[in-house]
């Protein structure tokens, strides 16, 4: 049987720098008590935050650092705008990123490697985008390719949702995760990209019979991601606090992957 294959053709995973554990207590996340195995107060008929829009503009303003390398105005602006869209419904999460590890997001050209601007070059060469850290860095660090952002709706919310999981979490919220989900997938690399799978869910409707049949865990998780699962409702609540618990029977009955 060959090898799994992740967004690395050797396996790696970044090096990242967890959320300092008292930020995560000043600024806490209910969705993280649905892991625990423990309950949350559905928000039925609740509102998204009002200043969350702003804030999470401000956020991509003022402390993601840019390099375009050239990417059309249109383009920029759209990525500016769904990572915007992804943190604006958790006040808490915004605050989070705000205190967490820097991050540059980075716009690679058509038919340059992810290597020539310092990625590990174990990345994959189908790999439409990366989220990489290393101790050595001053910042984190997204790369998404520009030829892929159109066909692949969902890029944008996928390596951010890595960038959130690396950045965003402390070490033991982190390790809940892993603890929940290794149950079902059998390594961490596979966990972190169910994480990103299932967050592409709450952004992008409706998954192409490409991604459905595409290798080995995207295609899988893809396939299984099921509104009845507990990690659906952890995802749901992590983004999105104010709306209702996922699943018509939410917080009644347990499934599998969590």
């Amino acid at each position: 049987m060959a090898p799994e294959r992740y967004e690395t053709l050797d396996g790696s995973t970044p090096d990242v720098t967890p959320l300092a554990a008292e930020v995560g207590l000043k600024q806490p996340l209910s969705a993280f008590t649905l892991l625990e195995g423990g309950d949350v107060f559905e928000s039925r008929g609740g509102r998204p935050p009002a200043e969350g829009p702003a804030k999470a503009r401000a956020y991509v303003s003022a402390k993601l650092e840019l390099k375009p390398y050239g990417a059309p105005a249109a383009q920029v602006k759209r990525v500016q705008e769904e990572m915007a869209r992804q943190l604006a419904g958790n006040l808490q999460l915004i605050a989070r990123m705000e205190a967490a590890r820097p991050l540059t997001l980075e716009l690679i050209p058509p038919g340059h490697t992810l290597a020539k601007y310092g990625y590990p070059r174990a990345v994959s060469p189908q790999a439409a985008g990366l989220f990489w850290d290393h101790p050595d860095w001053p910042r984190a660090r997204i790369a998404l390719r520009q030829d892929r952002l159109e066909s692949e709706q969902y890029l944008v919310f996928h390596e951010m949702a890595h960038a959130i999981q690396g950045l965003a979490f402390t070490r033991k919220e982190s390790e809940l995760i892993y603890r929940t989900m290794l149950r079902t997938y059998r390594s961490r690399a596979a966990v972190d990209e169910v994480f990103a799978i299932y967050s592409e869910r709450e952004f992008v409707t409706g998954v192409s019979e490409h991604d459905l049949r595409a290798p080995g865990v995207y295609g899988m998780a893809r396939q299984r991601w099921n509104e009845e699962h507990v990690f659906t409702r952890f995802v749901r609540n992590l983004y999105f606090p104010y709306k209702p618990l996922a699943g018509g029977t939410a917080g009644m009955t347990s499934s599998s992957f969590g």
